[in-house]
């Protein structure tokens, strides 16, 4: 018996077959453990029953975010239109310094190339004949 309900009860899908299945699909091309296993965590905090009930986190900290209230689109799409324009790193549960850790290395990857950079310049002007010397003598 449906008990009223237009859909299954969502305690009586196979869950851990789900997550399984989403987690093994879309986790075929991750390499790096930790980031399979971001991915499983992401998924066993999504693929619940208790994603179901309105007051469900999908994301836990600074920028807490639950699901969508109503089943139709015009909930979901208003709940689409509410995100941040960028989504935070915790979204993903990366650290919420994420970023700017990822910043952080590439300037310091674009310094350490500036000064090769630089270091084979000055050396190839020490190489190089004074071409104003070079001219005066002819």
């Amino acid at each position: 018996m449906s008990s009223n309900r237009s859909n299954i009860a969502p305690n009586k899908l196979p869950w851990p077959m789900l997550r399984t299945l989403i987690t093994e699909t879309y986790g075929g091309k991750i390499d790096d453990e930790s980031d399979f296993a971001l991915l499983r965590s992401l998924v066993d905090s999504v693929f619940t029953p208790a994603a179901f009930e309105n007051d469900h986190k999908l994301v836990d900290g600074e920028h807490s975010l639950y699901v969508p209230h109503g089943t139709g689109m015009p909930q979901f799409m208003e709940w689409v239109n509410k995100l941040p324009e960028r989504e935070p790193p915790t979204y993903l549960g990366l650290p919420s310094n994420a970023e700017k850790l990822l910043l952080v290395g590439q300037g310091n990857g674009l310094l350490a190339n500036v000064g090769l950079i630089s270091g084979l310049l000055e050396d190839g002007e020490q190489n190089m004949p004074d071409l104003g010397t070079a001219a005066g003598a002819a």
